[in-house]
């Protein structure tokens, strides 16, 4: 009788432990996946997979030099979702310098909330500034940055190695890296072009593989989703359709480097307009977009504000 009334007992605990583990199981799958507090719009996972020097293409400087196309990506680490969003980042630095550390904390902040993260390496000036050089320094970022889009898409349709969701993919960056993503975005046509820079312009990108680039992984997909701003401009707020990647700003209204508003851009003479002028079209043609105004900031808005990136996420959240 004792031994018996022994086996019960074991036989329940085993039951009520095996109960526990499973409850705690799906509740961590399920935090991850629904509700409030769900995954892409909080912190879930604690430790994050960096992958750094990623090759994503190559390609040619305008001084003639040839290129590695270099990223690191992010990852949550020991993650079994399979289609996950996708953030590529672009760094600031005049198109004249900086590098893919430029946005190792966001990609650190965004990996733990379950997202695949790269921040990337593109082409930068190397010959001497001038108005032309620099609207061209614009089309090469872009098409590294699509180049990098391409990497990602080959990847779900080849290997599969980092499992993310072709649907919701964001490009975005800070000064430069912004201005670029935002000209991927609404600069997408060889009319587009014409209006940035005129017949030399449109010449040079007809030159180096029209709207796609050639900066490497031909042949994949470039759509993206939306567009992640700090502090960055387009030719023309014009540019904007209603059919385009949708958008979140993050910018200080008293920006002197890239204009919030319309203005010349760095110490260049190329005037573009800013996030205020930017926003305001996009609501006129009802694109889905949110402006975060960094009263009386400067072009260093980013750095100040402590909740931005919170906002981001979930801008990006709601958008899933």
């Amino acid at each position: 009788m004792i031994i018996y009334w022994i086996d019960m007992l074991n036989s329940i605990g085993a039951r009520v432990l095996f109960t526990c583990l499973f409850t705690l199981c799906f509740a961590q799958l399920n935090a991850q996946t629904t509700g409030d507090n769900a995954r892409y719009n909080s912190s879930v996972f604690e430790e994050v997979t960096i992958e750094q020097n990623i090759k994503y293409g190559q390609a040619v400087t305008q001084g003639g030099e040839k290129q590695n196309l270099i990223m690191d990506v992010y990852y949550p680490t020991n993650d079994t979702m399979t289609n996950r969003p996708l953030i590529i980042f672009a760094h600031g630095g005049y198109f004249l310098f900086g590098d893919k550390t430029g946005f190792a904390e966001e990609c650190q902040y965004f990996a733990e909330s379950g997202y695949v993260v790269a921040t990337i390496d593109y082409r930068l000036i190397d010959v001497d500034e001038t108005e032309e050089v620099s609207k061209r320094a614009v089309i090469d970022a872009v098409n590294d940055q699509k180049a990098a889009v391409r990497f990602f898409n080959k990847d779900a349709q080849t290997k599969n190695k980092y499992k993310i969701d072709p649907n919701n993919i964001f490009i975005g960056g800070y000064s430069a890296g912004a201005v670029s993503s935002l000209h991927y975005a609404y600069a997408n046509t060889m009319d587009d072009v014409l209006k940035m820079g005129g017949k030399d312009l449109l010449d040079y990108v007809l030159e180096n593989g029209g709207i796609e680039g050639e900066s490497g992984n031909p042949g994949y997909s470039t759509k993206i989703k939306g567009v992640i701003n700090m502090a960055g401009s387009l030719h023309s707020a014009e540019l904007v359709d209603s059919n385009e990647p949708i958008l979140i700003s993050v910018h200080g209204d008293m920006d002197i480097v890239v204009p919030y508003m319309s203005g010349t851009t760095g110490e260049t003479d190329v005037v573009t307009e800013g996030s205020g002028l930017i926003h305001k079209k996009a609501d006129e043609i009802e694109l889905i977009n949110e402006l975060i105004t960094i009263s009386g900031a400067g072009h260093e808005a980013r750095f100040l504000c402590d909740e931005c990136l919170n906002q981001i996420r979930q801008f990006i959240f709601k958008n899933l």
